[in-house]
């Protein structure tokens, strides 16, 4: 399970400073940010340490799963809580200075640098036979280093669907669809913002939740289109295409013609689902992890949930995080601990808690904590994530793919910059960051 340690000069080399800049945009997914309840390394007392950030339900199941874990195997799990983002930056000083958490969280969108550096431990001998069988291959793969080999576990996911102010719309008479084969089109999407902002006073109706780090979100319309940041090999870059002309057209659209909320932009430093709860915009693309939010801050009015418009076809976000075996001295008890955490009765318990989705095809049937009502919206949604998008999100230059994204976006929708200029320049952003990876 062991590997041959990284001196601190390859380990920064490898990293990059794309890497550095990934960390501490924030409003990712399922990224919610907390002061620290534990720090410092229990492997020194006998026992783990997990580096992680959380919501209070998501630290409430953890601590959980840690407690259930040294009832049944006498070893301590220690919670080494930080804010998100504070989280990454932490890790990286401390493989580079030789004392790495034993376990450590890390979103999909994230995992691609660390899986390359030869930093995380093999945690196949800790598997039980046919562990990764229960898992979705797409997102089992993420967790692999380039040899094939597991370095951890695909704890959960999440996806992005569309909240909406049900007395807004029901002004408007615009009723949301309610199952995923009648989501709207994007132009009775677009026909409906119009009606919803005509009956509510001029209103914004809507905010896409693409702002700094969550810029690739924007890769579902992307996808939606029939398009895609790379072939099936990740070998070459293919996002200036008729299927990115289209979607940049479609998304830049909705701030010339006044429905998206100008507000939040890309590089906009606060998030639609932070205002959503005063009545402006009038609907919002969210994750399903900020429900616990909305229940408590949005009470001024009744919402919804509907689906995501498609094009061509049905897409949403990849989101969610997989947990990590750092390649320490401790990496066969910690891989034992990270097998622990994905079985399914903990994954289920987990999910239900913090309305997220499962990774394992064997954890059905869940009674979710929060709003039950609305999370089969998001459990239906998340079959529509792409395998195309979930290898473009976990690969090693995802950091500077969605560096682009927040760069050039920026321009289309703010400043009305042209949309075969900004295509251009995201092609040949990502082909570089290939270049360099190769």
């Amino acid at each position: 399970m062991s590997r041959s340690p990284w001196s601190r000069r390859q380990f920064l080399g490898a990293l990059g400073a794309g890497g550095a800049a990934a960390v501490g945009a924030g409003s990712l997914a399922g990224c919610s940010s907390s002061s620290g309840a534990g720090s410092g390394s229990a492997s020194a007392r006998g026992g783990l340490t997990f580096t992680l950030w959380g919501g209070d339900e998501e630290l409430a199941a953890f601590q959980a799963v840690a407690d259930g874990y040294e009832q049944a195997e006498g070893t301590t799990v220690t919670l080494d809580q930080l804010p998100y983002p504070d989280v990454l930056p932490s890790v990286d000083s401390r493989i580079q200075a030789g004392d790495p958490p034993d376990l450590f969280r890390v979103s999909y969108i994230d995992i691609g640098r660390y899986t390359t550096l030869n930093v995380l431990a093999d945690i196949s001998d800790a598997l039980p036979s046919g562990y990764a069988d229960a898992f979705t291959p797409a997102l089992w793969k993420a967790v692999q280093d380039p040899d094939g080999r597991p370095v951890g576990v695909p704890h959960h996911t999440d996806c992005s669907a569309i909240v909406y102010n049900a007395p807004a719309f029901a002004a408007a008479g615009v009723t949301a669809p309610t199952s995923l084969d009648q989501a709207w089109t994007w132009e009775q999407f677009t026909q409906a913002l119009t009606e919803v902002k005509g009956a509510n006073g001029g209103k914004y109706p809507v905010a896409i939740n693409w702002q700094a780090a969550g810029a690739y979100r924007w890769l579902s319309f992307l996808a939606q289109a029939g398009g895609s940041v790379f072939d099936d090999d990740l070998a070459q870059v293919t996002i200036a295409s008729d299927a990115g002309r289209k979607a940049l057209t479609y998304t830049q659209g909705l701030y010339t013609s006044g429905l998206h909320d100008p507000t939040f932009l890309v590089q906009a430093g606060n998030y639609p689902d932070e205002t959503f709860p005063t009545g402006q915009p009038l609907s919002i693309a969210t994750g399903d992890f900020n429900l616990p939010s909305l229940v408590t801050s949005a009470t001024g009015f009744e919402w919804g949930a509907t689906y995501l418009p498609r094009d061509v076809s049905a897409a949403t976000d990849l989101g969610g995080n997989a947990v990590v075996v750092t390649d320490g001295p401790n990496a066969e008890a910690a891989a034992r601990f990270a097998a622990f955490l994905a079985n399914a009765e903990n994954m289920k318990s987990f999910c239900e808690a913090t309305t997220v989705l499962p990774t394992r095809s064997d954890v059905t049937g869940l009674t979710y904590a929060v709003r039950p009502d609305l999370m089969p919206v998001f459990v239906e949604q998340a079959t529509t994530i792409p395998d195309s998008l979930v290898a473009a999100s976990t690969s090693p230059v995802f950091t500077q793919v969605n560096q682009a994204l927040q760069q050039q976006l920026e321009g289309a929708f703010a400043g009305g910059a042209d949309v075969d200029s900004t295509l251009d320049a995201l092609q040949k952003a990502i082909e570089q960051a290939l270049q360099q990876q190769a």
